[in-house]
């Protein structure tokens, strides 16, 4: 069986999780769950690049890919749902990604949800201008998403200058970032476009067009928005067209809107029941808030939900087992801390 990029990815999170977490955690961690463990997985084990990367990766599709990756001997089975590579798979793993480097910019954590409304936005953004350039007023929308089209027209009402002066400064700015870009990065940006006289390529019609995986050439066109989104947001005098049309996308953290809902009351100086009672969530859904929040903020205070004396005897356990699996330091240090506890030293850690 010869592998595939994506079979790379799969081996990838596997050898990152070293048996210590099952292949279900693979799945959720690639479609962007929003769940405190998976946020707090691809942190811990070096995988935010790749949280929420392929969306639309179905189960049986998942399933089927692991179970292949099983019964030619790439995958090893430990326990349940819990697999690892093969040293065989691991080199084949790491030449072939060697060969194909995930994009340095990727960052999914921060940028998966907010990447695919931007270019949505860009996309017919620039079908719209591009007709209207052209003397053009019929046409169908490529994207059908009534929330963007709705978004589109009230970004161009709000425009105080022509549809044909925006094209320009839209041009200018695109082509002002894309040169500085990996040539064929850039180039699979500029083949998803449409225009009056072309309509934007699939990541299939690319990978044939470059010869390219297919889900190579996804990673490198995102890895490259994402670039952009953290570009623009820093200098948005050179960008100021398409950083408005990411502007209200983008934040500074990946906290989940309830883990933000949590911090608004841990600053108001509330404690975990208290803010359990308000919010009338368990006390261990707060617990996974303040874990999402310790990890997106170092300077997050968490003495108060564990003392400094605690947090390096934990710390010290934690190096010297080499493990993320709770339980083994737990039972090591005589289930003198909860796991709450435990979870959040390895935020420092």
């Amino acid at each position: 069986m010869t592998l595939t990029y994506m079979d790379c990815i799969y081996l990838e999170c596997l050898e990152k999780f070293r048996g210590e977490r099952t292949a279900s955690a693979v799945f959720h961690l690639l479609k962007g769950k929003k769940s405190s463990q998976t946020i707090q997985d691809s942190k811990l084990f070096s995988l935010s690049r790749l949280f929420g990367m392929f969306p639309d990766l179905s189960r049986k599709e998942f399933d089927a890919a692991i179970g292949g990756l099983v019964k030619s001997g790439w995958l090893l089975p430990v326990e349940g749902d819990v697999c690892r590579p093969n040293p065989d798979a691991v080199i084949h793993k790491e030449n072939r990604i060697k060969e194909r480097p995930l994009p340095k910019d990727l960052d999914g954590t921060l940028y998966s949800q907010a990447g695919v409304h931007f270019w949505k936005r860009t996309v017919l953004l620039a079908q719209v201008l591009s007709h209207a350039a052209a003397g053009s007023a019929r046409y169908l929308p490529v994207i059908r998403d009534e929330k963007v089209q709705r978004w589109v027209k009230s970004y161009l009402k709000g425009m105080p200058f022509s549809k044909e002066e925006l094209a320009f400064s839209m041009y200018q700015e695109m082509q002002a970032f894309l040169k500085r870009a990996d040539h064929t990065a850039a180039s699979v940006w500029v083949y998803q476009l449409s225009s009056k006289s072309r309509i934007g390529f699939t990541y299939q019609q690319l990978a044939e067009k470059f010869n390219e995986d297919e889900v190579y050439i996804r990673l490198l066109f995102w890895g490259l928005v994402h670039r952009f989104l953290k570009e623009s947001a820093q200098n948005i005098h050179t960008y100021p067209i398409l950083h408005a049309v990411s502007k209200d996308l983008t934040k500074s953290d990946s906290l989940t809107e309830s883990a933000s809902k949590t911090l608004h009351l841990i600053r108001s100086g509330k404690s975990v029941d208290a803010i359990s009672d308000i919010r009338r969530l368990k006390r261990s859904t707060i617990e996974d808030h303040i874990v999402e929040i310790s990890l997106n903020d170092p300077g997050f205070d968490i003495s108060m939900f564990l003392e400094e004396e605690g947090l390096a005897l934990i710390t010290r356990k934690i190096q010297e087992l080499n493990t993320h699996q709770l339980r083994i330091v737990k039972e090591a240090l005589n289930d003198r801390f909860s796991y709450f506890q435990i979870r959040l030293a390895y935020t420092r850690t």
